[in-house]
């Protein structure tokens, strides 16, 4: 029986990124295009994204990581008095350094 490699998903920064990934972003590097969202790559991934949740009003917003992600997500999901149970090992727990907590969860 073929065994399969463990994922780690504790955090995305652990590891480098699929070949493919590697591939765009070396093709794409010397191009010059708008920052903050304004470029044709951010702007044509809004329209998927719109697409693939059948969401054509929708707004679509990149944040910079994981922590911030979450806590954006959380804030939004979550009422204050409300938490996040996760395992101790989770990355939640381990890496995001309260950051949850901006928005009054714990």
């Amino acid at each position: 029986m073929a065994t399969m490699e463990k994922l780690d998903f504790s955090s995305d920064c652990l590891e480098g990124c699929a070949d493919e990934i590697m591939d765009r972003l070396v093709a794409t590097n010397h191009e010059k295009s708008a920052g903050y969202g304004l470029d044709e790559h951010s702007i044509h991934a809004q329209r998927l994204i719109k697409d693939a949740c059948k969401a054509p009003s929708a707004e679509v917003f990149f944040l910079v990581g994981g922590t911030q992600t979450n806590e954006v997500a959380i804030s939004a999901l979550l009422a204050p008095w409300e938490g996040v149970i996760a395992a101790a090992s989770g990355h939640i727990a381990v890496h995001e350094a309260g950051a949850i907590e901006a928005g009054g969860q714990s």
